[in-house]
């Protein structure tokens, strides 16, 4: 028997990163919305994840919904059409019936139309104001305090008719009045407002810019809806964008200001007393949006913008003191008008939403600073070493979540609505799965993830695990059923292979030393791993295992059999002789599910089905030379990749010269983390993630462990 030493865990502990990490990836949403003008990302179904919605300033203009499938693929519904330039849109429960509406000012009709969601996203429109001249920019706020949500919206005027700043009043009837009433016309043209509270006394105040004359201004609000006239900038030319943010954070509200004729952007400080200092911010050709939110999580609000005269998206790093940095983050998404923040990908970070006029494009762009949680009930792993990737089923969802060699989330295939166990065999990924459309045994191409095999086994019940022999049949435990399936992949055909004696089976591997199955009982008593004859399909016992709620079972290239249990969150091991004592390879798991070990990096994967986590565990083997006899603890890895900090928990039996050193992938040893003789007993130190210089790039690295006589590297992967 082959001893071995467990692992260590690494901690993930988010800490700032750099304005060099972040990066964004663009995903087109449409690249054919003509003359797109605004746009929104909202939960309009309320399933859970976000939509887009857009308009655009075509004479025969749409307002469209792009409606998120759960993974980010969109499917456009259009609402309305035919419109004359609808210029803007912004969704809200306006008339408080637990469903999201849309209010959209069309420009080229001098409408505001207010369109009632009628529960299962369609819509009857309603007129708000059928003469505002030149409707321009929409918000949506309570301007009366009265627990309606009322109307505002800017005019945008090219014939000299004197535009106005308005809002209309929701009377909170079934059937909606709307009552306007003028804040000011003294803009010819009026690009956009926005309501908030200004001066912290608790009543919406209003900011808006005049394009024209180059002048920002807000409107003090005295709590009986009387404005009064506040000059914020008077030079601010061709001003374009105005909206309120606590940029510095110090508890009342700054302003953030675009022109996109002058190529302007500026954030005006509050002085607490509404008092504005100007920050100007430099050149940004046609600036046409400003907006604040923190993108790299360390904090502090950081900026982002969309200029018109240029095709660079763009995002400001704040440091902490406001003194902004500019990065450029795509090259290739021309004259945009808009970029809102949005989650997206339900990570931790957040992600930007944007629309462009000239490129007719939508996009979000993915905030790459966390990694995107895909795991909707993990249930199975297996690794697919052409591709060099982990491939991860999902009970929640039915989704295949592939895991690259830097622990980046993608999905593989999404067309299940259940996927259990899993299995490789070739150029094939074979699943089971029994509810949807396809319910049965399914394969898909590794290459393309094409559908290419499906199998419906009749007589199902609970498909569970999948395994092969080595002449090209698959095995499915079907755990209510009590049975084994048999399925010939060369002809898609199936038979029962066993039906009974099996006592509710769930995991199952094929054992080619002994040309047997090894099935995990979860029914019988003391909760045996059974071997089925593969000539008659006999069934007995090779061992009990003595735990319940056993899920998953593997093996590795030497003969030990591994098998995870629910009930304890533990990962055990068997040697090749299935001799006592069990030992435990790994503890804490979250209902751990169908594990499998990697053998070219000897790492078991586990699923945790009620913490939607997986869990590497590196499995070194020593031999038998250990001191005293006594393992040398070092705690299972915690995750790998990680990011910014990691653990390292260990335990000595007793005195020992320990040395940890890290290297990179050449061999090259980057930082030493300790080097000197320890005691017996158990110690935890850290690393942060860096060289002696304090610099590190994302990567793989290798953890060296030398203990007395023995020696042990742990790959991990930063990112």
């Amino acid at each position: 028997m082959k001893k071995f030493l467990k692992t260590l865990v690494i901690f993930f502990i988010p800490l700032s990163i750099s304005a060099q990490q972040l990066e964004f990836t663009q995903h087109v949403v449409t690249s054919s919305f003509t003359k797109g003008a605004d746009v929104i990302a909202v939960d309009l179904d309320k399933d859970g994840d976000m939509d887009i919605i857009g308009v655009n300033t075509h004479t025969i203009a749409e307002i469209a919904w792009w409606q998120n499938n759960g993974y980010n693929e969109f499917a456009k519904v259009v609402i309305r059409d035919n419109l004359n330039k609808a210029r803007s849109v912004r969704a809200d429960d306006v008339n408080d019936d637990q469903h999201n509406d849309l209010v959209v000012a069309i420009y080229g009709e001098n409408r505001i139309l207010y369109l009632e969601n009628n529960g299962d996203e369609t819509f009857t429109d309603y007129e708000v104001d059928a003469n505002f001249v030149g409707a321009h920019t929409i918000d949506i706020k309570d301007v009366n305090d009265d627990g309606n949500l009322d109307i505002l919206c800017s005019g945008f005027d090219n014939n000299f008719h004197n535009g106005e700043i308005a809002w209309w009043e929701n009377d909170g009837q079934d059937s909606i009045t709307w009552t306007k009433h003028l804040i000011s016309d003294r803009f010819q043209q009026s690009p956009f407002i926005y309501g908030e509270d200004m001066d912290g006394d608790d009543d919406l105040d209003v900011i808006a810019c005049g394009e024209l004359n180059g002048e920002i201004l807000w409107w003090e609000n005295d709590g009986d809806q009387f404005f009064t006239e506040h000059m914020v900038d008077s030079l601010f030319n061709y001003a374009h964008t105005v909206i309120a943010r606590d940029v510095d954070l110090d508890g009342d509200m700054d302003i953030l200001g675009a022109a996109c004729m002058s190529s302007k952007i500026a954030w005006y400080e509050n002085d607490g007393s509404q008092e504005f200092i100007k920050h100007s911010l430099g050149f940004f050709a046609g600036a046409l949006w400003l907006d604040a939110v923190d993108l790299n999580n360390d904090g502090d609000r950081d900026l982002f913008g969309a200029p018109q005269g240029a095709s660079q998206l763009a995002w400001w790093d704040n440091p902490g003191n406001q003194q902004f940095v500019k990065h450029n983050f795509n090259s290739t998404f021309t004259q945009s008008f808009c970029v809102v923040p949005a989650m997206m990908d339900n990570d931790n970070d957040t992600d930007l939403v944007a629309i462009g006029w000239n490129s007719n494009k939508i996009s979000w762009f993915e905030n790459k600073l966390e990694n995107p949680n895909l795991f909707d009930i993990p249930e199975s792993v297996v690794y697919d070493s052409v591709y060099h990737r982990y491939l991860v089923s999902n009970c929640g969802n039915g989704s295949i979540v592939e895991i690259d060699s830097l622990g980046q989330q993608s999905y593989f295939n999404t067309e299940l609505t259940v996927s259990v166990g899993m299995h490789i065999v070739g150029d094939t990924l074979f699943v089971s799965s029994d509810e949807g459309d396809f319910s049965g045994i399914v394969g898909f191409l590794l290459s393309t993830g094409e559908m290419v095999f499906y199998v419906d086994i009749v007589e199902k019940q609970l498909l569970n695990d999948i395994t092969s022999d080595l002449a090209g049949n698959l095995y499915v435990t079907d755990s209510d059923a009590n049975r084994i399936y048999k399925v010939r992949i060369n002809d898609m055909t199936y038979t029962t292979f066993v039906n009974s004696g099996l006592g509710c089976p769930n995991g199952i591997m094929y054992d080619k030393q002994n040309d047997r199955l090894l099935v995990l009982s979860c029914g019988l008593p003391n909760r045996p791993i059974l071997a089925v004859n593969m000539q008659d399909s006999t069934v007995s016992t090779v061992v009990n295992t003595g735990t319940n709620a056993n899920d998953g079972i593997t093996a590795d290239d030497i003969g030990n059999t591994y098998f995870s249990s629910w009930s304890t969150g533990k990962v055990y091991r068997f040697d090749e002789s299935f001799s006592y004592p069990l030992e435990v390879v790994s503890s804490g798991h979250s209902g751990p599910a169908d594990i499998f070990f990697e053998n070219q990096s000897n790492i078991i994967a586990v699923p945790n089905t009620m913490s939607n986590t997986v869990d590497f565990i590196p499995i070194t083997f020593t031999g038998q030379n250990e001191i005293n006899n006594n393992n040398i603890e070092i705690n299972r890895l915690f995750p790998n990749p990680f990011t910014d900090q990691i653990n390292l928990n260990f335990y000595l039996p007793e005195k020992a010269r320990t040395k940890i050193f890290v290297y990179d992938i050449l061999g090259n040893m980057i930082v030493e983390l300790i080097d000197k003789e320890l005691s017996r007993g158990d110690y935890s130190i850290s690393w942060n993630g860096t060289d002696n210089n304090g610099n590190l790039k994302s990567g793989i690295y290798f953890i060296s462990f030398d203990i007395g006589d023995h020696s042990k590297t742990i790959k991990v992967i930063k990112y």
